[in-house]
């Protein structure tokens, strides 16, 4: 509650300073800044539907999280504030300043002020403004190209001071006053900028969604576009490969005329497998016939000479052994080599020539009959048909031993055919698996750059800039005027806070019991000066009113009242106060005595503590009464000690202080040192010289009993909702 009312007296000692001196400052900065421009607001809100939107991951199921779509927000904004972002916004808005502008006339593009202030500027760089077209739209963008072209990382290069130096609204710190935010947690940024060009903020908004969509998409899908390059790049690369690959593959089937080789490996063992029983079976028949063909002619003997030698059986044996070597032949042949017409028409011819031999040997008589006139047409016969079966069996084992030369190439053919066919196999499915996986990659990198297609499609300006007509509500006027206002209240308070807690004046009750740790029970005021001055003699009268009340609840029965009054200095006002306490006790009936170092005795002041008996100072007849009081002023302490008897055989000592002087580090000490001789005695201050709210504080409500006097005085005390009005019949 006391540091409450501290604090509200403080803001009261203050007022006069806290009413005037912003009133000052406020009046001097409205006067030096009357002829600021206005200010111009405008802004735009632009719906990115990153979160909300539709795009191809959210219609496949993908779930973003809360955190992925924040950073996602987050990018958007910095992108727009991006510095990158900013310079490329500064060219061209001060490409479109000067071409557009008119230093005459103030249009929706630049005021004419403006533009002079510009264009003087940029005398290096006259020659960089194109305006040779008809189009203005053109002419902006030849120069802007040409403030491209000719800006160097050069601080002596005017372009590129454009963004880096001081030039006003096109430089680095005009654009970053550029406000973007989020609204809420929705999709939508919302862009504002203020400035006192109405023309330049509008167009500076335009421009500034242009140039984000450009970062954005030059951002989202430059990286995208390089990772489709690099698929396509490495698509086409593995591809050549696996046509080479595939390419070599066929060459090599073609060379080595395999078609299928598992199949063909196949067909080559069942041949051999083939070969191996037919040749036994021709090699067991050869035998055979052989055998019984020399078994038949031992028997027949000179015949076998005759028939071996004639003409007929010659012909038609070698016949039978063509036709049988062809017949032979055709087995391993198909039906598409050899036709079965042909075929036949060989067994045909067999069957002929069979019969022919059998004609030609009916026709030798003499063979019917051995020398010894044995019939021996059975023998021949039969020889006929072994020597048939013999010339079949040696065609099919000629056949067969060609065909073994004809197997042993296969095998030949077809044994290192399966390696290198494995070998290049694999290297075509290598690289087929290659070129599915970059495939697949690429696929799934045109379906990011399609669902950033979709999206940087919905970057869609909801509310687009409009021109300011009417400048800002609060101007920068208005706003400098109420800021100097405000700022020179808080530095008044502020400094006057810092004087009140580092001021070690005890002009006030709260401060003097915080610096000597001791109560304060009696505030006498300084003397008022004009009008006021009516009041002076009243002051005095209550406030010692209020110190003889505070010191009769000290006072002991059966025994005399002394009261000591001391100081640390002279001139701290004992002696007026000890002339207001013996008007006051006098007035009250008691029997005041009043002793004064100055008055009583001409020896020094240590000298009148010393021979101080304080015992002798009443006389006997009224000793031990109950209405004396005696009044003791003392020298200073600076100039003289008092003892532990004068301060403790007492009713009770009072430190008079002056409230305007310093309380120094000498006087807190001395102040200490009475508190302790006094032991038990109280030992209370009494400020002197005080002003008169300080005394209130002591003594009450002090006049004038003014209005606005009392309701000070009653919010002083928080009585925010007394009544103070006497209640009536009472």
């Amino acid at each position: 509650m006391k540091y409450t009312t501290y604090f509200i007296k403080f803001f009261y000692r203050i007022r006069y300073w806290l009413i005037l001196a912003p009133i000052i400052v406020a009046l001097l900065v409205y006067w030096q800044t009357r002829h600021t421009s206005h200010s111009y607001s405008a802004s735009c809100s632009i719906y990115t539907g990153i979160i909300t939107g539709v795009n191809i991951l959210s219609e496949s199921g993908i779930v973003t999280t809360a955190y992925t779509q924040g950073s996602m927000m987050d990018n958007l904004l910095n992108i727009i504030t991006a510095d990158q972002t900013l310079k490329q916004v500064s060219l061209r808005l001060y490409a479109r300043i000067m071409v557009y502008g008119d230093p005459n006339k103030d249009n929706t593009y630049v005021n004419a002020a403006n533009y002079r202030l510009l264009y003087n500027h940029a005398d290096p760089i006259h020659h960089l403004i194109d305006k040779s077209s008809e189009n203005d739209s053109i002419n902006e963008q030849r120069t802007y190209e040409n403030l491209i072209a000719y800006e160097t990382n050069d601080p002596s290069n005017y372009v590129y001071g454009i963004y880096q130096w001081n030039l006003p609204y096109v430089n680095r710190g005009a654009l970053q006053q550029i406000d973007v935010k989020r609204v809420g947690t929705s999709d939508v940024i919302e862009v504002f900028y203020t400035t006192d060009d109405p023309g330049i903020v509008y167009q500076t908004l335009l421009i500034l969604i242009d140039e984000f969509n450009k970062q954005y998409q030059d951002l989202r899908f430059g990286e995208t576009k390089n990772v489709i390059a690099y698929f396509r790049a490495e698509l086409k690369r593995i591809g050549n490969e696996l046509a080479n690959s595939e390419d070599s593959l066929t060459i090599y089937r073609v060379d080595n005329q395999v078609i299928n080789y598992e199949d063909e490996t196949k067909h080559v063992a069942a041949l051999n497998r083939d070969y191996e029983l037919q040749y036994w079976q021709s090699l067991n028949d050869y035998n055979v016939s052989d055998s019984i063909k020399k078994e038949l002619e031992k028997r027949m003997h000179l015949n076998t000479e005759i028939i071996q030698n004639n003409n007929s059986f010659i012909f038609h044996n070698n016949n039978i052994s063509d036709i049988n070597e062809k017949l032979a032949m055709a087995k391993y042949y198909s039906k598409d080599v050899i036709p079965q017409k042909m075929i036949d028409s060989l067994y045909n011819e067999l069957e002929a020539n069979k019969k022919a031999l059998s004609d030609a040997l009916q026709k030798t008589g003499y063979l019917k009959y051995s020398k010894e006139g044995i019939s021996n047409e059975g023998v021949v016969d039969e020889w006929l048909k072994q020597v048939i079966a013999y010339k079949k069996a040696e065609a099919e084992l000629k056949v067969l031993n060609e065909r073994k030369i004809y197997m042993g190439k296969k095998y030949i053919h077809f044994a290192p055919i399966g390696s290198t066919l494995t070998r290049k196999e694999r290297l075509v499915d290598i690289n087929e698996r290659r070129y599915l996986a970059i495939l697949d990659a690429l696929n799934a990198a045109l379906l990011k750059e399609k669902s950033i297609q979709m999206n940087s499609a919905t970057l869609k300006v909801m509310n687009p800039p409009y021109y300011p007509l009417v400048a800002s509500t609060i101007s920068k006027h208005r706003l400098l005027t109420i800021a100097s206002y405000f700022a020179t209240l808080f530095f008044t308070i502020f400094f006057f806070l810092i004087i009140e807690i580092l001021d070690r004046t005890l002009h006030h009750v709260f401060k003097a019991e915080q610096l000597t740790k001791s109560r304060v029970i009696g505030a006498f005021t300084r003397l008022l000066p004009l009008k006021a001055r009516r009041f002076n003699q009243t002051y005095n009268m209550l406030s010692a009113q209020t110190l003889c009340n505070s010191i009769i609840t000290y006072f002991k029965p059966n025994q005399n009242n002394i009261i000591n009054l001391i100081s640390n200095e002279p001139g701290e006002g004992k002696s007026f106060v000890m002339a207001q306490l013996v008007q006051q006790f006098t007035e009250r009936g008691f029997d005041v005595t009043q002793l004064s170092w100055q008055n009583e005795y001409s020896a020094a002041p240590q000298a009148f503590i010393q021979s101080l008996k304080l015992n002798e100072l009443v006389p006997l007849e009224k000793s031990n009464s109950k209405n004396n009081v005696i009044l003791i002023e003392y020298p200073s302490l600076k100039d003289a000690t008092s003892t532990e008897d004068i301060l403790q055989d007492v009713s009770l000592n009072l430190q008079i202080i002056d409230s305007r002087r310093t309380w120094k580090n000498i006087d807190q000490q001395l102040f200490e040192r009475t508190r302790e001789m006094c032991n038990k005695t109280p030992l209370f201050i009494v400020l002197n010289y005080t002003k008169r709210d300080t005394a209130e504080e002591i003594n009450g409500l002090m006049p004038p009993y003014t209005f606005f006097h009392k309701l000070f005085y009653r919010i002083s005390q928080l009585g925010f909702t007394a009544n103070d009005k006497p209640l009536q019949n009472v």
